[in-house]
């Protein structure tokens, strides 16, 4: 009976040995091979496939050869391949088969690195700041950026204003620092506001200072100040979300989320505010100003890539007007200047993409960074962009 049992067994195993393993096995996936073409056939060296989350999470680069070997579990997973100055591709199920990219129709060149946000960003001279109070002065040409001048200010920096040569920045909780920057070199503080609280967006006109709440909806606060430092609560409007705030005219346009883009303030009183008009946008989320208009950012794109963006004209803030609107390839940061944009590319939120076009029509992208684009995109004066704490140049191919 023993012996029966024994071959019985023995049969199983062979069995299981030829048709594999059992659905209650796991059996390891092998690793795999992929190749990454352009779409003239070249193999593409340092070209990243990235997937998976957790621990299930891969990312893997090409040789230069264009081979990438992918561990088993990548099998039939979605995944994203990219590298600079390529488009993107969104592969649905990984297979070990080869993939292409297509190149961007311009390049960045890699000119040097950059700590901070731009303020100031002029042909040949940058000036940045750093969020935990770094101030820089760098010189650039087309061949290398240098650091010329360095300046620790005093406190954590939170949002910053800049008005001519007057540069104004928020903190925590310690008020806002005004200091002039005529000489470059060597940044002055001229007075500081020791206004209470915990600041969020702030705008400046003459002598009134109009201060929102960071967190969601609170209080907006109207003040009047000096130059000596001295300040004075005028008045005070409760509970409104704002994420950015600035002065047209008499006017303070509040910028925030789908209830108040904007909402426009008539300070000619600052004492008696007047809300002169609330925008009620419910099929979008945010907005940014560009010149005299607001350009409101939708909840959604469009699956092939596109997202549709609305125009509120403000020159006549009491009454924003709709103008049209356009499209790009991009989730639009801000619009640099009248021909040129940059913002998260639709298929790859991770990439920087700068973008030609213009309000009246649309923008779509010209280059993309992906590897390198952590730091976000900190400012460009075409065809110079700081993205992701480097300075780049765009060139033709």
């Amino acid at each position: 009976m023993f012996y029966n049992r024994q071959k019985i067994y023995l049969f199983g195993v062979v069995i299981l040995l030829i048709l594999g393993c059992e659905e209650k096995v796991v059996c390891p996936k092998k690793p795999f091979e992929v190749t990454v073409y352009t779409s003239e056939g070249q193999p593409i060296d340092g070209a990243f496939i990235e997937g998976g989350f957790d621990w299930e999470f891969f990312r893997v680069q090409t040789d230069s050869e264009g081979i990438a070997i992918l561990p088993g579990h990548a099998l039939g997973e979605r995944a994203v391949i990219y590298k600079n100055n390529y488009f993107p591709q969104v592969v649905r199920s990984l297979s070990p088969t080869q993939y292409i990219l297509t190149p961007t129709p311009q390049q960045f060149e890699l000119i040097g690195n950059v700590a901070g946000t731009a303020i100031r960003f002029d042909s040949g001279t940058l000036l940045t700041i750093e969020y935990g109070g770094g101030y820089h002065m760098y010189s650039y040409n087309d061949q290398e950026i240098t650091e010329v001048a360095f300046a620790q200010l005093p406190i954590t920096v939170k949002k910053i204003n800049l008005y001519g040569d007057t540069l104004w920045f928020s903190t925590h909780e310690d008020g806002i620092y005004v200091y002039t920057l005529q000489n470059p070199l060597q940044p002055q503080q001229l007075f500081h506001l020791d206004i209470s609280g915990y600041l969020g967006p702030f705008a400046v006109k003459d002598t009134i200072l109009g201060v929102g709440y960071p967190y969601g909806p609170g209080p907006l606060r109207i003040f009047s100040y000096t130059t000596d430092g001295q300040y004075k609560e005028l008045s005070v409007i409760e509970k409104y979300f704002v994420k950015e705030m600035t002065f047209i005219s008499n006017y303070l346009i509040l910028i925030g989320n789908n209830e108040s883009l904007p909402t426009v303030f008539d300070l000619n009183d600052p004492l008696n505010p007047v809300l002169v008009y609330n925008g009620l946008e419910w099929e979008y989320k945010s907005a940014f100003l560009f010149g005299d208009h607001l350009i409101l950012v939708p909840k959604y794109g469009y699956a092939i890539g596109r997202v549709d963006y609305k125009l509120l004209n403000l020159s006549d803030p009491a009454n924003p007007a709709s103008t049209g609107g356009f499209s790009a390839d991009s989730w639009l940061i801000e619009v640099v200047d009248d021909s040129s944009a940059a913002g998260h590319y639709y298929f790859h939120s991770q990439s920087i993409s700068v973008l030609s076009g213009s309000i009246s029509d649309s923008f779509y992208t010209i280059a993309i960074i992906s590897e390198s684009a952590l730091g976000g995109f900190g400012g460009g004066a075409p065809p110079y962009f700081i993205i992701g704490n480097q300075l780049w140049k765009l060139e033709d191919r």
